[in-house]
């Protein structure tokens, strides 16, 4: 059960997780539960959505292939109301109950259908469906995987950091991805685990290439992702301005307009637009400096970005602002504090680096594998399995 849709142009982490986990288990994806405002939106030619599987005239429920030759069978919800806007507890309350009552009979009916029972639910980063669904499944174990902070989502801000709270009470553990969120989310259930982002190892270590160019080569600074409220436009003007013989390019979907007309009126800013993850490899290869220019604030503190190993995999130099603690990586890449300091890094990166530290950043990232990370987690799940056994007992 996740807050994102499996058919997503980026990489998210709950759809990476399940992908692998399907090779060794069956798996209902839960799909994003549209609202009717979302429909709306799409009949009026301003949003892209599966309309007709929403609503019900096409399968609801489909399988689908993964790139690691396994199926993961995928749910799209009948459609919610919007309800975020709501500032009034009470008649939220209300409403995200007739919601969960509008969603759990799909889940039921596909279970049925997909005869899988007492299965083990892994809600990702979604406490307004896991609060009133939770124990609704007879699950053997509710999981809440938290991979973002709550308190500063622009979207959820308001009533999210309460719902998610009653939420995890009623978990039997929590998983995290960063060290910051697992010290958020600890004093709320005491079993909480961190199992960090992972990385594609050999999708991106394929077009790693151990050269160094020479010092008057043209240079490429590289961001893969989404360009929205995290990212810090003003620091990054900055670079961009003092460094006009070195292209910028910036794949992924922008969502943040302000951003943008900041940024593209440097000759030497390129916005590439969205991509499919299979082609993110290869827009990386030409790549000199991969970078992550986040603000530093309550809602990224808690990031571990999946782009800091998908650039080191692919053996190029990362700067980073200190949005966040992430003191295994601080001996394999560049942090900045101010934008004058993220300039500097940018040029020791760019013209300082070597086939050694290619090197030790590509075996660095490899232990980062998702296959690595998906082995933590089972085994967490594993154990949780043995202590509920016990109880049990």
């Amino acid at each position: 059960m996740a807050l994102t849709t499996w058919d997503k142009d980026f990489v998210n982490t709950v759809v990476k997780m399940m992908s692998i986990l399907s090779k060794q288990n069956r798996i209902l994806f839960v799909d994003y539960e549209y609202t009717v405002k979302d429909i709306l939106a799409a009949l009026s030619g301003k949003q892209k959505v599966p309309v007709t599987r929403i609503i019900g005239l096409e399968n609801r429920l489909r399988t689908v292939n993964t790139v690691y030759g396994s199926e993961i069978h995928v749910l799209t919800p009948p459609p919610v109301l919007p309800i975020n806007w709501i500032k009034n507890d009470n008649p939220y309350r209300v409403l995200l109950k007739l919601n969960g009552n509008l969603v759990r009979g799909a889940i039921q009916r596909a279970l049925k259908t997909l005869k899988m029972e007492n299965p083990i639910v892994v809600n990702g980063y979604n406490p307004f469906f896991g609060l009133p669904l939770v124990g609704d499944f007879n699950e053997l174990l509710n999981i809440y995987y938290c991979y973002d902070e709550i308190k500063g989502d622009q979207w959820y801000h308001f009533h999210g950091p309460e719902i998610e709270k009653e939420y995890i009470k009623k978990t039997d553990a929590v998983i995290t991805t960063s060290d910051a969120l697992f010290k958020s989310k600890s004093p709320l259930h005491q079993n909480c685990f961190v199992v960090k982002n992972g990385v594609d190892f050999d999708h991106f270590n394929s077009i790693a290439d151990l050269k160094i160019k020479s010092p008057h080569a043209p240079r490429i600074v590289g961001y893969t992702g989404s360009i929205d409220e995290r990212f810090d436009y003003e620091l990054l003007s900055y670079s961009i301005k003092m460094l006009p013989e070195v292209q910028f390019q910036f794949i992924g979907r922008v969502t943040n307009e302000i951003a943008r007309m900041a940024l593209k009126k440097y000759p030497n800013a390129r916005f590439m637009g969205s991509r499919k993850p299979y082609e993110i490899p290869s827009l990386l290869k030409d790549m000199d400096v991969g970078i992550i220019p986040y603000l530093k604030n309550e809602v990224t503190s808690g990031v571990y970005p999946l782009k800091i190993n998908e650039y080191m995999a692919a053996g190029k130099p990362v700067v980073m602002t200190d949005f966040a603690k992430i003191p295994e990586f601080e001996s394999h890449v560049w942090i900045a504090n101010n934008k004058e300091a993220f300039l500097n890094s940018l040029r020791d990166a760019l013209y300082n680096d070597s086939v050694e530290k290619m090197k030790a950043r590509i075996e660095f990232s490899k232990h980062n594998s998702w296959e690595n990370r998906v082995e933590q987690f089972s085994s967490i799940v594993e154990r949780m399995l043995e202590l509920k056994k016990e109880r049990v007992i």
